[in-house]
């Protein structure tokens, strides 16, 4: 095989499983995240929060992606009370996107959401981050503008 056939054949996705993380995933957790000083911190305060979930995609590489789920008890406004379950971060190793990861982690997350009864699945992303909002699109999301915010 010459060095041009090597760079133009498409990267095979990795036989991955998406499983629930857990304290000894934090070191890397840790290596997925942007900014190493506050990266313990932030693993530290995802596993301790009983309202979160993260489920990692693993393959023989090791972690691949994370994707941080926040559960959410939502009045509703006829009485009563219904789950919604926040996208609150979906993060894949920089080498590894490009691979179909960050949609088997977000199809994880839909299902793990229905299995615990949540009406929907939610996700915030900034206008500036416009291929995040394509991904999510891509899967079926849909815009809402029913979100009032006020920095504090």
């Amino acid at each position: 095989m010459s060095i041009v056939d090597a760079e133009t054949k498409p990267m095979v996705p990795p036989a991955i499983r998406v499983r629930l993380a857990g304290p000894r995933d934090s070191d890397s957790l840790c290596d997925l995240l942007d900014d190493p000083r506050h990266a313990r911190e932030q693993v530290m305060t995802w596993l301790a929060n009983p309202a979160m979930t993260l489920l990692v995609a693993q393959s023989e590489l090791g972690v691949l992606g994370v994707a941080v789920l926040v559960t959410r008890i939502v009045p509703r406004p006829e009485g009563g009370i219904h789950k919604v379950v926040e996208v609150d971060n979906l993060v894949v190793r920089a080498d590894q996107r490009g691979r179909r990861i960050g949609r088997r982690l977000l199809a994880a997350a839909v299902e793990w959401s229905r299995q615990r009864r949540a009406v929907q699945v939610e996700a915030f992303v900034g206008d500036v981050n416009r291929d995040a909002k394509r991904f999510y699109e891509s899967f079926g999301f849909a815009k809402s503008s029913d979100r009032l915010v006020l920095a504090a």
